[in-house]
């Protein structure tokens, strides 16, 4: 049942969508235009979630730019509204700082203002013209007249992305620069794939090539499934040749000497990218699943044998999860609300800490909800090293290591609990009791 007291709404700490607040909206303190949103969630890309974004694209998506909190829950696969709620409010909130707005009692009167939806009695979230526009201009939702002409092929200055909006999507994906990349391609390289991408150069961060993107030859094999992709082009030619795609194969082009080629694609939209993004890195892990190797990548330990029988669903959120983007901690903050042991809600001294850790869980129990805490930073390193653990009705367990003025020190005391514990918590907490406490 969703909330509909005006009062709930203002103690809760995201501000609500369902039942609009009557506070004034962060546009009538200060106009902001699409530049100022355009730069701002710029600034901010790094910082945004994988779900916030969505929620963010999902909104601008939806008929009229209008969404209630509950339909954009679903959207994103949030268990109910209350957590959509509270993502929604924290990306607001870094917004309005990037704007350099006062944060509203509301926070979400920084995207959206609201009126009622005759049919269901919930407020709906409009999404401000300025910030449709500025998302639209980044490349991360379609434009109306991308949806008109869907069937059409973008040509070299319509609506294909942008090298700088080709730049910033590949390095929210975990992809890096080398020092010496070549004059003419960028070479783009990710832990997780045998071989680099490339990226066409310009004199303009600006400019839309109509297919930017390279790829090594190998993956001609798999042309018809990322062609399947809503928004991916190719070119007209078979390869693109260039001297600099150093490492690619060469073949001869009507010239006197082989010359290093690719296969170059293009993207209508940021989506579009992003999708392709995940099919390659997809692909790579199950390589990695089927043949182990030794190669360093942002979180430990290769899949085992029993990561082999995971879903396309799960494989795609542990590829997620190993190159830094997954929505885990998302999942408990949305779940706890807060520290799960204080009333710390301040989200950035937070840390989502495995129970059972990555390297001893499988890959079902490495994004189960139930398998992490919401800690303050001093209670997560201690129980991360098993200075201190939790029984089966939330009790804190202090172990013998942390002496008892190291633990008033830091505010660890015999009277903290759990606030909330469910079953599918305890055979977490007691392979933590059992493998990792110092009693």
């Amino acid at each position: 049942m969703e909330l509909k007291d005006k009062g709930q709404w203002r103690t809760f700490l995201a501000s609500a969508m369902d039942s609009a607040p009557t506070v004034m909206p962060a546009r009538a303190i200060r106009p902001v235009s699409t530049d100022e949103y355009r730069q701002a969630l710029q600034s901010l890309a790094p910082a945004i979630t994988e779900k916030q974004r969505r929620m963010l694209i999902g909104h601008a998506q939806a008929p009229g730019h209008a969404i209630t909190m509950s339909e954009l829950a679903a959207l994103v696969g949030f268990p109910g509204y209350s957590a959509a709620n509270l993502q929604y409010g924290l990306l607001a909130g870094k917004l309005a700082d990037a704007l350099g707005v006062p944060r509203p009692s509301f926070l979400v009167y920084v995207l959206a203002s609201f009126d009622d939806d005759p049919g269901t009695s919930h407020s709906r979230a409009h999404m401000y013209p300025e910030l449709v526009e500025a998302l639209q201009q980044l490349g991360w939702v379609e434009s109306e007249s991308m949806h008109r002409n869907e069937g059409s092929t973008t040509d070299a200055g319509g609506d294909s992305l942008t090298i700088q909006q080709l730049m910033m999507t590949l390095e929210r994906q975990g992809f890096t620069r080398p020092v010496q990349s070549g004059l003419k391609v960028l070479r783009m390289e990710h832990p997780l794939l045998p071989q680099p991408l490339f990226i066409k150069q310009s004199t303009s961060a600006q400019a839309r090539p109509k297919t930017p993107l390279v790829l090594h030859p190998d993956y001609e094999s798999q042309l018809p499934e990322l062609l399947a992709i809503s928004g991916v082009e190719r070119s007209d030619g078979r390869y693109y040749h260039n001297s600099n795609l150093r490492g690619f194969p060469k073949r001869r082009n009507g010239g006197a000497t082989d010359i290093a080629y690719g296969l170059d694609l293009g993207f209508r939209h940021v989506a579009a990218l992003e999708q392709l993004l995940v099919h390659l890195l997809g692909k790579a892990s199950d390589t990695a699943t089927q043949e182990p190797s030794h190669t360093n990548v942002l979180l430990p330990n290769d899949f085992g044998l029993q990561d082999q029988a995971v879903t396309d669903t799960e494989r795609d959120a542990l590829t997620k999860a190993r190159v830094g983007q997954s929505g885990y901690r998302d999942d408990l903050l949305a779940y706890w609300g807060g520290c799960a042991v204080t009333d710390c809600s301040v989200p950035e001294l937070l840390r989502a800490s495995h129970i059972k850790p990555w390297r001893a869980a499988s890959p079902v129990e490495r994004l189960d909800p139930f398998n992490g805490l919401l800690l303050t930073p001093n209670l997560d390193l201690a129980f991360d090293q098993g200075l201190i653990s939790f029984d089966d009705q939330g009790q804190i367990l202090i172990g013998e290591d942390l002496d008892p003025d190291s633990a008033r020190a830091l505010n660890i005391t015999p009277h903290l609990r759990l606030r909330q514990i469910e079953p599918r918590h305890r055979d977490y907490l007691a392979w933590h009791r059992e493998h990792l406490f110092r009693k």
